[in-house]
């Protein structure tokens, strides 16, 4: 028969668990698909597929998602993914940022993304980030698309994806409270067990 800290236990793991998904994942999901939203307007326009948006709580940076900042990458609010055909951006982007990324997949489709992923790869060993062609070419097309950008476009950033910003932010420290009371418990079950 399980103990009652077992029970009670896997209830706060539930709890946990269901936290994590209403707080933190759900959240996300929504700036996905509202982002992906904004970009399927724009992409229809251009005769163009849409890419696919991942939204992120973890710091992204310029060298990849799985090297450090303290390597020299600086960190960004978002990183077009040519070989997959994904914007990934941090949960916290703004506008310009997500047609920015989304200019990147406009120049990755005109040139071919396998292509383009040679040629970002080439500029990201040799040059700084504001001196690589295709951010330069990024920078001029995102000023030409936020000029055309619909004002449902606009409507559908700031009354889906910035209240999805701010529920996140607001719930985001009592997951991590409930995250680190389970690890304290786990802590204290084990060294109670530890033989002396």
């Amino acid at each position: 028969m399980p103990s009652k800290f077992m029970i009670t236990g896997r209830d706060f793991v539930n709890q946990v668990l269901a936290e994590i998904e209403n707080s933190v994942l759900k959240p996300l999901e929504d700036i996905e698909s509202s982002v992906e939203g904004i970009l399927e307007g724009i992409a229809e326009g251009m005769n163009l597929e849409r890419p696919r948006v991942i939204a992120t709580i973890n710091p992204v940076n310029e060298c990849g998602d799985l090297v450090s900042s303290d390597k020299g990458c600086q960190v960004i609010a978002g990183r077009y993914l040519p070989e997959e055909s994904v914007i990934l951006i941090h949960y916290k982007v703004d506008m310009n940022t997500i047609i920015h990324l989304f200019a990147h997949h406009v120049h990755a489709v005109e040139m071919g993304r396998t292509r383009y992923a040679q040629v970002r790869k080439l500029e990201e060993l040799r040059l700084p980030w504001e001196l690589r062609p295709t951010e330069v070419i990024a920078i001029y097309r995102t000023a030409q698309l936020i000029k055309a950008l619909s004002a449902r476009a606009w409507r559908t950033y700031n009354e889906e994806v910035k209240p999805r910003i701010k529920e996140i932010d607001e719930r985001l420290g009592n997951v991590r409270l409930m995250v680190n009371y389970l690890e304290r418990q786990v802590e204290h079950v084990i060294s109670s067990r530890k033989p002396i």
